[in-house]
């Protein structure tokens, strides 16, 4: 039987977070709006504030490591019917397919974590509850205001110590054998990479939140499915880790800035593969040209300058470690980074492709949200370094990230991808 609820004149929020920064920074917009607060850290907490009363509404963030947050969802609509207490879902813009089971459990609004600022979600709030609460209070954090020396403080360090045991983390991952202990590793590496993005999402910190998004979506990808716990998703977490670490170090204007609109280039002559390409990049905000012509795409090279580039090795007419070892004469693009897409996964087209000029590269299938968290990595390290060939020749692959994924190639008879 479905309790009855009965909602208070004072209107309360309900936050379910675990992220420090991101319950402050909502609960100084809803105290400004006039809201009260309550704050949960997991669902058995949920719960319980729920079931003493008083909550006309529920924030519930989707991607808590140790809750699953669809069943938390399905557990409040079991007890409070959609009419009666609306729930706003905040997940992680690359997890479609757990939005859409949010949506199907009941989700009154579904949100993207990277789209909304705790401002606007104290607009909708209002919105949703009548239009309860008056803009513009004293407690209220203003969308774009600066962010305050002592939360930057407070997020720096915060970043630095989640950095640091992700790191011992990943090691951990890549000398582990059995399932259960890389599945155990990937949930501890989930709950220090879930603070960091959502503290800089909600403090609008560009690449680093760019980045730590897309290594969160990749981490509960694998969690979710070990048997996709490949070197190749091993690598591209190391130099991942690698390039937040860089990035928070000293968070320079550069690194809590957006990539903006980087040019991007795939060349396959499989249709299916370039489109699986450009979905990949499209999960993470990014857009490609897109061509399956390698003669078309040297005469393009020649031409415009890009960002970052993915080729297929083998194509009809030219192959890519030919296409590649061209454009490391072009002007335009010597110093560009090419990821290599391939269906080989020996140590004779690795060591190929680096004679080539390639920088990295990922076999075919891959993880999508892989392919996007490998797009943003080199991405952030393009912008943060001049565009010179010499520097971008100097920028080597972690050597800690190698090592550990060879690691791993060893210990699950995996070719390093």
């Amino acid at each position: 039987m479905k309790r009855v609820y009965t909602p208070t004149k004072k209107k309360t929020i309900l936050i379910v977070d675990d992220d420090q920064i991101v319950v402050h920074l909502y609960q100084e917009n809803l105290l400004g709006r006039g809201f009260k607060v309550e704050v949960a850290t997991d669902g058995a907490q949920a719960m319980r504030v729920l079931q003493q009363g008083g909550i006309n509404l529920v924030i519930l963030d989707l991607c808590l490591p140790r809750t699953n947050g669809v069943e938390l969802l399905g557990e409040i609509r079991a007890e409070y019917p959609s009419s009666a207490l609306p729930v706003i879902v905040c997940s992680n813009s690359y997890l479609g397919r757990q939005a859409r089971e949010a949506e199907a459990a009941g989700a009154t609004k579904l949100l993207s974590k990277s789209e909304n600022s705790p401002a606007e979600m104290a607009n909708l709030i209002s919105q949703l509850l009548g239009g309860h609460a008056q803009p513009g209070k004293e407690n209220e954090v203003i969308a774009g205001a600066p962010v305050p020396n002592e939360l930057l403080a407070t997020f720096l360090d915060q970043s630095r110590e989640a950095l640091a045991r992700l790191r011992i983390g990943y090691l951990a991952l890549a000398r582990a054998e059995e399932v259960g202990l890389r599945v155990a590793e990937l949930v501890e590496m989930h709950e220090r990479t879930h603070t960091l993005a959502g503290a800089a999402t909600v403090l609008d910190f560009g690449k680093i939140a760019q980045l730590a998004n897309g290594v969160e979506a990749l981490l509960i990808e694998l969690r979710e499915k070990p048997k996709k716990i490949t070197a190749s998703a091993v690598n591209t977490l190391g130099h991942a880790i690698d390039m937040l670490v860089h990035l928070t170090d000293e968070a320079t204007v550069s690194s809590l800035q957006g990539l903006g609109t980087p040019r991007i280039l795939v060349v396959d002559d499989e249709v299916i593969s370039r489109e699986a390409i450009c979905s990949a990049l499209s999960r993470a905000k990014l857009a490609a040209v897109s061509l399956g012509d390698p003669l078309a795409a040297e005469q393009l090279l020649k031409e415009e300058h890009f960002d970052l580039i993915f080729l297929d090795v083998e194509m009809p007419g030219k192959s890519g470690l030919d296409l590649c070892l061209g454009l490391r004469e072009m002007p335009q693009n010597r110093s560009t980074p090419v990821v290599f897409v391939t269906a080989h996964s020996d140590f004779g087209t690795q060591a190929r492709s680096v004679l080539s000029g390639g920088k990295d590269f990922i076999v075919k299938p891959f993880i999508l949200v892989e392919l996007a968290v490998k797009a943003l990595t080199w991405l952030c390290r393009q912008s943060l370094q001049p565009q010179s060939a010499e520097v971008s020749q100097s920028t080597p692959v972690p050597t800690a990230s190698l090592d550990a994924g060879l690691q791993l190639a060893k210990s699950a008879e995996l070719s390093v991808h």
